[in-house]
Parts: C-alpha cells; structure tokens; sequence
C-alpha cells in the first residue's frame, strides 16, 4: 500500500532514514548523487521539511525542501526508485510537501532540475502559470533549469 509521510524536523533524522535515502539517491543518480555530507546536514536540518513515499514499510522516494529566504522554501531533491517513477507518485509528494510549507507560511518554491531527463519540461507542464521565474543554466549535473514556483 503506497502512502505518504511527513517526518517532523530533528537532528536525528538521518540516523533513522538517511541510509535508505542515501540507497535510492545513488540508484538513480549514481554518480551524480548529491553529496552524502551534504544531505546529511540538509535531512538533520531542523527546518527540513521531509516526505517520504512508503511502499508498506519500505521507503521507495521522497523529497526536502529547506528555507532559502524570508517567504521561500527551496526544494532540494525528490527521487523515486525506477518502478515508482511515472505512475503520479511525485505529485503526490509535492502535494504533501506543499500543504507543509504553506502550514509554515512560505508563499513560493524554487528548485533547480536537469533538462536531458526531461524533468525541467515535466515541472514547466504540472506548475504552468504558477511558475514566476525560470533559467536556464549549466551546473554540476549539465544542463539545468532553475524555477521559482508560487504556492
């Protein structure tokens, strides 16, 4: 049975579901996984928002988002082993993630996506006219788009 869940901030975080989100960053993304130091900072981050997708027991995917500036959240990573990917899984992750960062009064949401997957024209198609701002530019992971989404 899929479900979402939201994990409250702690410091604890990473000792709990750091290992198997660490897994599925690095079957996707392999080597081009966020750092491992970096993400164990973000998830024990006390102003984390965490969700994870749950299959059963079993974490299959999830996204974070931190605070970037007075009234914006940034969205960090969301990734969802291959079988879960393209079935509405993500959008039910955003929706969670959503609901809580308005609950904590952040009126906009940006992130940075890779355009070669596909992904940038996905975020352009779901978020439409709620999207503020976009450019495009290279990074450490090629070709990405950056987005500034309202709430």
């Amino acid at each position: 049975m899929i479900s979402i869940e939201l994990i409250p901030p702690a410091v604890s975080n990473w000792e709990v579901y750091g290992t198997r989100i660490y897994e599925i960053e690095r079957s996707i993304f392999s080597e081009k996984s966020l750092d491992e130091e970096m993400m164990r900072s973000d998830i024990n981050d006390p102003n984390t928002i965490l969700v994870l997708l749950k299959d059963g027991e079993s974490i299959v995917g999830f996204t974070y988002a931190l605070p970037e500036s007075e009234g914006v959240a940034r969205i960090v990573d969301t990734v969802l082993l291959k079988e879960y990917q393209g079935r509405g899984f993500v959008a039910m992750l955003m929706a969670r993630l959503e609901t809580e960062l308005k609950k904590n009064k952040y009126v906009y949401v940006t992130r940075d996506v890779m355009v070669e997957n596909g992904y940038a024209e996905k975020v352009m198609k779901n978020y439409g006219s709620r999207i503020v701002a976009t450019r495009e530019f290279s990074g450490t992971w090629g070709r990405q788009r950056y987005f500034k989404i309202r709430l």
